[in-house]
């Protein structure tokens, strides 16, 4: 009995050293597991240090690509608003551009037209020439008759101023014995003398007239001028002294302008301006003198 006792006690020790053998092994087991356990943790802490490092660096540069994208989107507005900005201005310069095309249009045109005019107005200017320079021959064939007419003329005057003389004289002389014999038969007859001094004054200025054109006036030109103006004074109304006289008085046959003649009568001053003749509506005419 006493030595199945050590059997059982070897037998039991056996197992409890094969038991603390497993348990060591297992504890060296467990320990490189738990090593490599806390390696992989190292490497995973690595590892996730690196993935947040990246995705703090992605974050990083989504805000800056946000940033980005954010001005880039700005910029795109600014763009539009300069794009349609522009496209303003295009559409303005194109009306600029058409209004500027129908003015070149019309320009051409009056180009044209003024270019047919100075043609016409060149052929007219030569027409005048040859007229001018026929003129001017006319003119000094006139010129040469007015000369001999001038001469003439001179002696027609010079024997006008002497028969008009002569028979002023003649005149006076026969009033002047009448007035002599009247006065000593009738005193009353001396309230003419001063009507007949005065007819005398008048005479001797006629006479005066009479000499200065014969004395004075050599040029022909003169000649012309005095009489033109005298023509002019006759056919211009003594009105207005301006507009020529185309009206006639029916009841005096003075002659006037129409537009003084219709004034009076609108203004119902109807009497004639020199004869205070009255005159109605159907008392005045126009004349045409051509």
């Amino acid at each position: 009995m006493f030595s199945r006792v050590p059997s059982l006690f070897l037998i039991s020790q056996c197992n409890s050293f094969q038991e603390e053998d497993a348990l060591l092994s297992e504890m060296d087991v467990t320990g490189q597991a738990f090593e490599d356990m806390q390696e992989q943790n190292i490497r995973l802490m690595q590892q996730l240090r690196e993935k947040d490092d990246a995705n703090f660096k992605l974050m990083s540069e989504r805000i800056k690509s946000n940033q980005i994208h954010k001005l880039l989107k700005e910029e795109k507005e600014e763009l539009a608003d300069q794009l349609l900005t522009l496209k303003t201005q295009v559409d303005a310069q194109l009306q600029v551009v058409k209004k500027l095309e129908e003015k070149e249009r019309l320009l051409q045109g009056t180009i044209s037209t003024a270019d047919r005019e100075l043609a016409l107005r060149t052929q007219a200017l030569d027409m005048n020439k040859r007229k001018a320079q026929e003129s001017a021959v006319l003119s000094e064939e006139l010129r040469a008759q007015l000369e001999q007419v001038q001469q003439k003329l001179k002696l027609v005057r010079a024997e006008v101023v002497e028969n008009s003389i002569s028979r002023e004289k003649e005149s006076f002389n026969a009033r002047r014995a009448q007035v002599a014999t009247h006065i000593e038969a009738k005193p009353a007859v001396r309230l003419s003398i001063s009507l007949f001094k005065e007819d005398i004054s008048k005479l001797r200025r006629k006479i005066e007239k009479a000499k200065k054109p014969a004395e004075k006036i050599s040029n022909g030109d003169e000649i012309l001028n005095e009489e033109i103006n005298e023509y002019k004074a006759r056919l211009t109304c003594p009105c207005c002294n301006s507009r020529v006289k185309d009206a006639v008085l029916t009841k005096c046959f003075h002659v006037f302008c129409f537009e003084c003649v219709k004034t009076r009568y609108d203004t119902r001053q109807r009497k004639c301006p020199k004869c205070n003749a009255a005159f109605g509506a159907n008392d005045f005419h126009r004349i045409y003198i051509g």
